[in-house]
């Protein structure tokens, strides 16, 4: 960010709180704050928010930031120096309901006052809807929690989060036998690619990971060969490995919990690597109405490709070759050529003319 952090002198000569801040928040007007220190060192720091910055306030510092986002009821600060970098500012109320502002740092965290509510992690156990993937035979049912389940067909993962028609977190639930299997088979690579369309997926694996090196069909190591590739290869995608099938669903619980409290429709933190990336959910159908809408382009023209189909719905070429292959099935599509030159027309209806140009496909089906 090309923003500075600002601390400035309060020009009220008898206040309590004798510093100014300006707080550069990503995607808002800056955060003006007046508080009693340049920094949360020994103790947080009680900030009050001010409605305008006084022009006659002199300044004493200005850093440059990294990153500022508000996450939540925090503002997450990060500057550019080697030292007293992180912070975090806090929006909460006391046991009395009273708003109150603090300033933390690793090093004030330690001291924090235990009169304050700090909303990091509490309400994961609340209640939540948890969309399951109707293919699931056996489903977690997360009898100890207060879920209300609806089922319904996932393109994506096993459980989910969805806001409106848009799957925004997924949970591909895995046992270790399946696990072993889908990656040296090579299909894992497709589930994974999947996942990370999403703002946010997880893999949650039913055994421990010691239980994957003792599979005897390849050679010892060869399978933590290809996990950590893969994990490297796609880092968006969370792994767990849960020792029972119990723990693996107390914690997609909990994870899934985490996505619908702490980020309720707000854009994931700036990572530098992430900057360009859109923090808007994709949007994601099930593949009755991808099918749908594409027969429905068809019939108005549009000359499918697996390519095409691919990018226009966001989804893997394996999976648009099995939607298009569906369709064509039913009767909705015609298949035309092969390999490269493979196209998927509308059924010329009886007495009508079909002049369509049909474009090529550029690589192997």
């Amino acid at each position: 960010m090309s923003a500075y952090f600002v601390i400035a002198l309060n020009p009220k000569p008898k206040s309590r709180l004798p510093y100014l801040l300006s707080l550069p928040v990503v995607g808002e007007r800056p955060v003006w704050l007046a508080t009693g220190d340049v920094w949360p060192a020994g103790k947080d720091l009680y900030c009050h928010p001010l409605s305008e910055w006084p022009e006659e306030a002199e300044v004493v510092e200005r850093v440059p930031v990294q990153a500022c986002w508000r996450q939540g009821a925090a503002v997450h600060l990060v500057l550019e120096r080697r030292q007293r970098r992180r912070s975090l500012f806090v929006w909460t109320t006391s046991r009395r309901g009273r708003p109150l502002i603090f300033w933390r740092s690793p090093r004030s965290m330690r001291g924090a006052r235990p009169g304050i509510r700090v909303p990091q992690a509490r309400a994961l156990e609340g209640p939540l809807t948890v969309a399951t993937d109707t293919r699931e035979r056996y489903p977690w049912r997360f009898t100890n929690h207060a879920a209300r389940i609806l089922r319904r067909h996932l393109p994506i993962g096993d459980y989910g989060i969805f806001r409106g028609n848009r799957l925004v977190a997924a949970v591909e639930r895995k046992s270790v036998e399946d696990l072993a299997t889908s990656a040296v088979s090579g299909t894992l690579v497709f589930v994974l690619q999947e996942l990370s369309t999403l703002p946010y997926a997880a893999m949650v694996v039913e055994g421990r990971l010691s239980d994957l090196m003792k599979r005897e069909e390849v050679r010892p190591g060869w399978l933590l060969n290809i996990i950590a590739t893969l994990q490297v290869q796609f880092p968006r995608v969370n792994w767990m490995f849960a020792e029972t099938r119990k723990i693996a669903e107390d914690y997609a619980y909990r994870w899934l919990a985490a996505v619908a409290r702490t980020a309720p429709g707000r854009p994931e933190p700036p990572a530098e690597a992430d900057l360009e990336d859109s923090s808007e959910p994709l949007p994601v159908l099930d593949p009755y109405l991808r099918q749908a809408t594409a027969a429905a382009e068809a019939r108005e023209g549009k000359v499918w490709t697996s390519r095409d189909y691919a990018a226009r719905f966001r989804v893997s070429r394996s999976t648009a070759l099995s939607d298009l292959k569906a369709l064509v099935e039913r009767g909705a599509l015609e298949e035309r050529g092969a390999g490269r030159s493979r196209r998927y027309v509308a059924p010329p209806q009886q007495g009508a003319e079909n002049p369509r140009r049909e474009p090529t496909e550029d690589a192997p089906s």
